[in-house]
Protein backbone atom coordinates (compact mmCIF):
# COMPACT_ATOMS: atom_id res chain seq x y z
CA UNK A 1 0.00 0.00 0.00
CA UNK A 2 2.65 2.19 1.12
CA UNK A 3 4.29 1.69 -2.42
CA UNK A 4 0.72 2.16 -4.32
CA UNK A 5 1.16 5.44 -2.33
CA UNK A 6 4.23 6.74 -3.35
CA UNK A 7 3.57 6.13 -7.18
CA UNK A 8 1.10 8.35 -6.87
CA UNK A 9 2.75 11.03 -5.12
CA UNK A 10 5.35 10.41 -8.15
CA UNK A 11 2.97 10.49 -10.75
CA UNK A 12 1.16 13.84 -9.61
CA UNK A 13 4.54 15.67 -8.81
CA UNK A 14 5.60 14.69 -12.90
CA UNK A 15 2.22 15.53 -14.34
CA UNK A 16 2.74 18.94 -11.61
CA UNK A 17 6.37 19.46 -13.05
CA UNK A 18 4.94 18.31 -17.09
CA UNK A 19 2.58 21.22 -16.60
CA UNK A 20 4.71 23.86 -15.28
CA UNK A 21 7.29 23.13 -18.44
CA UNK A 22 3.73 22.87 -20.54
CA UNK A 23 2.72 26.26 -19.34
CA UNK A 24 6.11 27.98 -19.22
CA UNK A 25 6.99 27.19 -23.31
CA UNK A 26 3.49 28.11 -24.28
CA UNK A 27 4.22 31.97 -22.50
CA UNK A 28 6.05 34.72 -24.55
CA UNK A 29 9.40 34.27 -22.21
CA UNK A 30 9.05 29.86 -23.18
CA UNK A 31 8.51 30.65 -26.59
CA UNK A 32 11.26 33.18 -26.88
CA UNK A 33 13.76 30.44 -24.98
CA UNK A 34 12.60 28.12 -27.50
CA UNK A 35 13.27 30.06 -30.26
CA UNK A 36 16.73 30.96 -28.81
CA UNK A 37 17.27 27.38 -28.28
CA UNK A 38 16.46 26.45 -31.78
CA UNK A 39 18.63 29.26 -33.30
CA UNK A 40 21.66 27.73 -30.84
CA UNK A 41 21.46 24.50 -31.87
CA UNK A 42 21.13 25.60 -35.80
CA UNK A 43 23.87 27.37 -35.44
CA UNK A 44 26.21 24.69 -33.63
CA UNK A 45 25.07 22.63 -36.25
CA UNK A 46 26.15 24.91 -39.09
CA UNK A 47 29.33 24.83 -36.91
CA UNK A 48 30.12 21.54 -36.42
CA UNK A 49 29.05 21.09 -40.49
CA UNK A 50 31.77 23.41 -41.48
CA UNK A 51 34.19 21.72 -38.64
CA UNK A 52 33.64 18.44 -40.56
CA UNK A 53 34.22 20.03 -43.99
CA UNK A 54 37.38 21.62 -42.91
CA UNK A 55 38.41 18.21 -41.10
CA UNK A 56 37.88 16.13 -44.39
CA UNK A 57 39.11 18.90 -46.66
CA UNK A 58 42.62 18.43 -44.39
CA UNK A 59 42.40 15.00 -44.26
CA UNK A 60 41.99 14.96 -48.35
CA UNK A 61 44.93 17.42 -48.44
CA UNK A 62 47.04 15.54 -46.45
CA UNK A 63 46.43 12.09 -48.29
CA UNK A 64 46.80 13.54 -51.29
CA UNK A 65 50.45 15.05 -50.71
CA UNK A 66 51.06 11.50 -48.98
CA UNK A 67 50.43 10.12 -52.13
CA UNK A 68 52.32 12.13 -53.89
CA UNK A 69 55.56 11.70 -52.49
CA UNK A 70 55.08 8.34 -52.66
CA UNK A 71 54.52 8.31 -56.28
CA UNK A 72 58.09 10.17 -56.47
CA UNK A 73 59.76 8.49 -54.32
CA UNK A 74 58.91 5.28 -56.53
CA UNK A 75 60.02 7.35 -59.37
CA UNK A 76 63.35 8.17 -58.14
CA UNK A 77 63.82 4.32 -56.70
CA UNK A 78 62.90 3.45 -60.61
CA UNK A 79 65.11 5.52 -61.81
CA UNK A 80 67.75 4.73 -59.26
CA UNK A 81 67.59 0.89 -60.50
CA UNK A 82 67.30 1.58 -64.13
CA UNK A 83 71.16 3.48 -63.41
CA UNK A 84 72.46 0.76 -61.83
CA UNK A 85 71.08 -1.89 -64.84
CA UNK A 86 72.64 0.11 -67.26
CA UNK A 87 75.84 0.50 -65.42
CA UNK A 88 75.63 -3.55 -64.45
CA UNK A 89 74.31 -4.02 -68.40
CA UNK A 90 77.65 -1.98 -69.73
CA UNK A 91 79.81 -4.18 -67.33
CA UNK A 92 78.68 -7.27 -68.71
CA UNK A 93 79.35 -6.09 -72.01
CA UNK A 94 82.65 -5.57 -71.32
CA UNK A 95 83.52 -8.53 -69.44
CA UNK A 96 81.80 -10.80 -72.15
CA UNK A 97 84.15 -8.70 -74.53
CA UNK A 98 87.19 -9.19 -72.48
CA UNK A 99 86.54 -12.68 -72.10
CA UNK A 100 85.68 -12.95 -76.35
CA UNK A 101 89.17 -11.81 -76.50
CA UNK A 102 91.17 -13.71 -74.32
CA UNK A 103 89.30 -16.38 -76.04
CA UNK A 104 90.30 -15.65 -79.43
CA UNK A 105 93.65 -14.42 -78.20
CA UNK A 106 94.37 -17.93 -76.15
CA UNK A 107 92.69 -19.78 -79.45
CA UNK A 108 95.60 -18.09 -81.48
CA UNK A 109 98.18 -18.63 -79.41
CA UNK A 110 97.22 -22.62 -79.43
CA UNK A 111 96.94 -22.94 -83.42
CA UNK A 112 100.23 -20.88 -83.60
CA UNK A 113 102.23 -23.20 -80.91
CA UNK A 114 100.31 -26.38 -83.19
CA UNK A 115 101.57 -25.41 -86.49
CA UNK A 116 105.02 -24.93 -84.83
CA UNK A 117 105.02 -28.18 -83.63
CA UNK A 118 103.57 -29.53 -86.52
CA UNK A 119 106.86 -27.90 -88.57
CA UNK A 120 109.12 -29.20 -86.27
CA UNK A 121 107.73 -32.40 -86.67
CA UNK A 122 107.37 -31.95 -90.71
CA UNK A 123 111.19 -31.42 -89.98
CA UNK A 124 112.27 -34.35 -88.10
CA UNK A 125 110.73 -36.58 -90.27
CA UNK A 126 111.91 -35.22 -93.43
CA UNK A 127 115.45 -35.33 -91.65
CA UNK A 128 115.39 -38.47 -90.89
CA UNK A 129 113.93 -39.84 -94.44
CA UNK A 130 116.71 -38.05 -96.16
Amino acid sequence: MAQKKKSGILFLLGAAVGAAAGYYLNSESGRKLRTETSNKANELAEKAEARTKEGIHQFKSGFDSAVEKSKEAISEASETVKERLARLEGKSENILETAENAYQRGAEEARSRINQKASEIEDLLETKKG
